[in-house]
């Protein structure tokens, strides 16, 4: 079910034009099955008491362009669940039809695309053909469906939605391939009688790409054994370094040079020697090395293998003096989210980056023993549901009870729900309290972009049954801003911040903020983990509990 909030606000901005909001709660869509059994459209008016991010005053408007630039850098970036809630707050407030059904149809495609929930992107996609159906997004949502159709083998309904694209975009940039599928559906393959389940696998020599450094200058590259400097098809050598020595890699014009000496390539790989390593500024890797110009700098992509990768990831994420179960906990979930991120994105020139964006990977100085052996004792094991990899989330502490991801970013992932944790209670620090100072919050809000005014009060206006902040309310001299509890916490700060599971206590000139756990609250608690190994769970069973419903494989 999908509920629809139509709302005209009488507030006015600077320029005296009055403004519409949309808001699509996405808290209720269902989609508890493979097959959508019913959906239903309502319509409700603005005194349910549904709150979206508004500011009202003059100088206080919603920057739609913002918004939108917020959410795209969000999806580029590998973080679906976080842009669908960014999507969600610029569908809700954009004074802009057209931008409200293009973040509509963004949350539409990464459903489909991104998390593999079919059901419900058709559900955004069909918002968008009824409600905006003049908006050249229209036909994206109409080409869309009809695709999502036919690979459901649901082929008259396919069609349909082939031929409405055709009949409201005749010159649709999609013209050619609608037709070809509005053939294919009219002589349809045989559908299969039973589809078999494919589970996700990893081959002993998986690889994966890891930015790690993006948009720089210059680098300096070196290697332990004589390096190859190597033209895009990998085969042609361009250059060579003997072991020891460093190659200063820059920008020249629109091509690199190496230690001053321009090599007209815009791109290059580096490979070491027989078992040696390469230094990127001093630090050491594994694999090779690509570096590539672009418009804006040079980007440096590692790639190797994925259990090698792992050994710096680890070491970078937990504790290598933790328990050992915690670890290999640790380093299941952080191979099948790296896995899930590079079946996504295959179609870029990296899976994943190498800070906290992804995870945060070290390289071979990070390496340590006892989280090499986690890795390697958990070689290839993946965290699965319905045979698909699942979007391996995890945070620092869960201040006693995780989060369901449809609370924080409002995307609904069925094995990314609730669980009350006392494990993470039993952690040291997980209690914490900050004061935040009206006149600081004023000039920070204001730095990142949240356009307030002199702060008089702010204040929990809705909070998710496990008590986390979901909207928070600052009243200023320029009106009222709402946003949701997670946008407050990034956008102040969140390592003062540290979760959104506490309260306000009203002082002087500020508030003092109480709360408990470190993070979003989604997936797995690191420290929950800890407590857990210490208690005598395996590796197993502490994934299992913070990851409803999967299975191990």
């Amino acid at each position: 079910m999908i509920i629809i909030f139509l709302r005209g606000d009488s507030g006015k901005k600077q320029n005296s034009a009055y403004r519409s909001t949309l808001t699509i709660r996405l808290a209720d869509i269902r989609n508890e099955t493979d097959t959508m059994h019913s959906t239903r459209h309502t319509i409700l008016c603005a005194t349910c008491g549904f709150l979206v991010l508004l500011s009202v005053g003059m100088g206080y408007g919603y920057d739609d362009r913002h918004a939108m630039e917020s959410a795209d850098a969000y999806l580029k970036m590998g973080l679906y669940l976080e842009a669908i809630g960014a999507y969600r707050s610029a569908a809700d407030n954009a004074g802009d039809r057209n931008m409200q059904a293009r973040a509509i149809l963004r949350i539409g495609d990464i459903y489909s695309y991104f998390l593999d929930n079919y059901d419900t992107a058709l559900l955004f996609y069909s918002f968008v053909t009824k409600h905006y159906s003049g908006s050249i997004h229209a036909a994206n949502a109409y080409f869309n469906s009809g695709m999502i159709r036919y690979e459901k083998y649901q082929y008259s309904e396919a069609l349909a939605q082939f031929q409405e694209y055709l009949a409201r975009f005749p010159q649709g940039e999609r013209k050619e391939t609608a037709e070809f599928m509005i053939k294919a559906c009219r002589k349809p393959i045989p559908s299969p009688e039973e589809k078999k389940e494919v589970t996700a696998k990893i081959g002993p020599d998986e690889m994966i790409r890891i930015l790690i450094h993006e948009n720089i200058r210059a680098v300096s590259v070196a290697g332990t054994k004589p390096c190859e400097f190597r033209d895009i098809n990998r085969q042609t050598v361009i250059h060579r370094i003997p072991a020891g020595l460093v190659a200063d890699v820059s920008v020249n014009g629109g091509f690199l040079t190496v230690n001053g000496s321009a090599i007209r390539k815009k791109e290059f790989t580096v490979f070491p020697g027989i078992n040696g390593n390469i230094t990127v500024n001093g630090l050491p890797y594994r694999g090779t090395l690509t570096i590539r110009r672009h418009e804006e700098g040079i980007d440096v992509i590692n790639e190797l293998r994925l259990e090698e990768y792992l050994y710096g990831v680890i070491p970078k994420e937990m504790s290598p003096q933790w328990p050992k179960e915690a670890l290999k906990a640790q380093a299941v979930a952080a191979r099948t989210y790296a896995l899930y991120q590079k079946e996504k994105n295959r179609d870029k020139d990296y899976d994943v980056y190498a800070s906290t964006l992804s995870q945060v990977y070290g390289g071979i100085a990070a390496e340590q023993q006892n989280t090499t052996t986690a890795v390697n004792e958990t070689q290839g094991r993946l965290l699965t549901w319905r045979g698909k990899l699942v979007l391996a989330y995890f945070h620092s502490n869960s201040g006693g009870v995780t989060e369901d991801a449809e609370n924080v970013w409002t995307a609904r992932v069925p094995y990314l729900k609730s669980v009350r944790d006392k494990f993470s209670s039993q952690a040291q620090g997980v209690q914490w309290i900050y004061s935040i100072d009206f006149i600081g919050m004023q000039r920070i809000l204001n730095q990142k972009g949240i356009h307030v005014g002199r702060v008089y009060e702010i204040a929990p206006v809705e909070v998710s049954p496990t008590g986390r902040i979901k909207k928070i309310r600052i009243v200023h001299s320029g009106g009222t801003t709402t946003l949701s509890g997670n946008d407050f916490r990034i956008k102040y700060d969140p390592t003062r911040i540290k979760s959104t599971l506490f309260r306000v206590i009203t002082e002087d000139g500020g508030v003092s903020v109480r709360g408990s756990g470190y993070g979003h609250g989604v997936g797995m608690s690191q420290w929950g983990a800890y407590e857990m190994a210490r208690a005598g769970y395996g590796y197993t069973d502490i994934l299992r509990f913070y990851y409803a419903g999967v299975d191990i494989k």
